[in-house]
């Protein structure tokens, strides 16, 4: 708790937001957004019973890695 406090108020100081923006921004890469994005729906689409949400994960996996 005590980190998220120090964090967060961290936030309230420009210079400090202004270096953890810029952290955030270099370490979350396009490629790791796709990467996340994959693995969530992946997780979603496997916890239904449903066999045309896995058509679309399909579909939707081969657009993303594809692009």
């Amino acid at each position: 708790a005590g980190a998220v406090a120090v964090v967060g108020g961290g936030l309230y100081i420009p210079f400090v937001r202004g270096l953890v923006i810029t952290g955030l921004k270099t370490v979350v890469s396009e490629a790791v957004l796709k990467k996340v994005a994959i693995q969530v729906v992946e997780k979603l689409v496997k916890s239904s019973k449903n066999k045309l949400d896995d058509i679309w994960f399909a579909q939707f996996k081969k657009n993303v890695s594809d692009s």
